[in-house]
């Protein structure tokens, strides 16, 4: 167990209360988890008196940084006062993937001559179980997290536990555990981190007494096959959840009923994002992407619609975020479109439907090849006649400079149709 703390202003809990009682527990199970709290935080990211609160929560702990030294600190004395028996703590080290240091995107292998700068990130953490041992039991707290550019050095690791004692996130009071347990990633830095622990195991009694451990490679197999285990459970547990609740969305949709469609997919969006965030195989973090592009890309054309539901930033945002969860899903670049042209913004319509025809995996897409010759032809399509067919090409191959941008990189069946009829006598194009 992790002593916690509550240093906030009555301000603050107040606020706090407040989006408590907003907070919505698993329809299901009747459990509020950690990833319903983390979800209910994203959906309301943008509230100006979240960000209050999460402002003072940033600078209640830059100021108690500010004021610890962790050269000096007491840690024979905090470990004498705080070590509870039977108190376990694991500090453990994941990949989080590339990421583009310029706009902090992720990054995936096919991209990365789009992003070469992008780094090899990795994140730290240290584990508080709700019961004895985290790597056995449900949920876990963190006491602390950060996130590095490479791995993280010996200086990095020692640094982190001293941190993860003396300054845990605001609501963990300074202590040490009576067991702290690193996980075998860890074991290059072992020398690094043998003095400052080994102190600490020196300061302590018997009655009181802090071990800790580097887990052998045994140890980290049998943990990461367990690991996998429960993630595999959860990971289909929340896509088969997801799965029902996007289906649902379909029938509402279908019916009419416009604000239950998109309740039903935000449901089933929040499912999809608890199966990616399992320590699952990527070909199944892949799977669910594609699960979350088609449900975005419903729930975008749900916005759309005529009525009290409809929002056409909301719909555009969701386009947009369709095509990052799948960029080769061409439904993704047809919503986006449809949302752009609903707004007014028809250029950004023949942007989006553009970018998807640039693909090679999508040139011969004839569902946007469709959308993309609709617009650029205000509804009419390209003329039957050869003459008047010249024109209309003309003016989208040459004569209109940003469509002459816009489509200078398309191939596929869109220029097989431009092009149906020469530009001239002589063939020329």
């Amino acid at each position: 167990m992790s002593a916690r703390r509550d240093d906030r202003t009555d301000a603050e809990k107040e606020l706090w209360s407040k989006f408590s009682s907003k907070l919505k527990p698993d329809p299901v199970t009747g459990i509020l988890n950690n990833n319903d709290i983390l979800t209910f935080m994203r959906e309301h990211e943008n509230d100006p008196e979240f960000q209050s609160l999460f402002e003072s929560s940033r600078q209640r702990e830059k100021e108690r940084e500010e004021a610890t030294d962790l050269e000096t600190y007491d840690f024979a004395t905090l470990a004498r006062d705080t070590i509870e028996p039977g108190g376990f703590w694991r500090v453990r080290v994941e990949y989080s993937g590339l990421v583009d240091p310029e706009t902090d995107l992720i990054v995936e292998q096919h991209e990365l001559k789009d992003y070469p700068n992008a780094k090899h990130t990795y994140r730290m953490l240290c584990d508080v179980p709700g019961g004895r041992d985290p790597t056995l039991s449900g949920e876990v707290d963190s006491r602390l997290v950060a996130d590095f550019e490479g791995l993280p050095k010996s200086n990095d690791v020692l640094l982190f536990i001293k941190k993860s004692m003396a300054l845990p996130i605001s609501c963990f009071a300074p202590g040490v555990p009576a067991e702290l347990r690193i996980t075998h990633e860890f074991e290059p830095h072992r020398a690094a981190l043998a003095p400052f622990l080994d102190s600490i195991v020196a300061s302590t009694s018997s009655r009181r007494k802090f071990t800790w451990m580097i887990e052998d490679a045994k140890t980290a197999e049998f943990i990461g096959e367990l690991t996998y285990a429960k993630a595999s459970f959860f990971y289909e547990q929340n896509k088969s959840m997801g799965l029902r609740a996007k289906e649902q969305g379909n029938v509402a949709f279908r019916s009419g009923k416009t604000k239950e469609a998109i309740d039903h997919y935000t449901q089933a969006l929040r499912r999809f994002e608890d199966a990616h965030c399992q320590k699952v195989l990527e070909k199944e973090k892949k799977e669910v992407m594609k699960l979350m592009a088609v449900t975005i890309s419903n729930r975008s054309a749900a916005f759309v619609l005529p009525g009290e539901t409809q929002d056409l930033e909301s719909a555009v945002n969701d386009g947009t975020k369709a095509i990052f969860a799948d960029k080769f899903y061409a439904k993704g670049y047809a919503r986006l479109a449809k949302a752009q042209q609903a707004s007014g913004n028809f250029a950004k319509a023949q942007d989006a439907i553009a970018e998807g025809l640039r693909l090679p995996e999508l040139q011969n897409e004839s569902g946007l090849v469709d959308i993309l010759i609709g617009l650029q032809t205000d509804g009419k399509g390209l003329p039957e006649d050869d003459e008047e067919f010249r024109r209309v090409a003309r003016r989208i191959l040459h004569d209109d400079q940003e469509s002459s941008k816009r489509v200078k990189d398309i191939k596929g069946l869109w220029r097989e149709r431009i092009t149906r009829v020469p530009l001239s006598a002589s063939g020329d194009l």
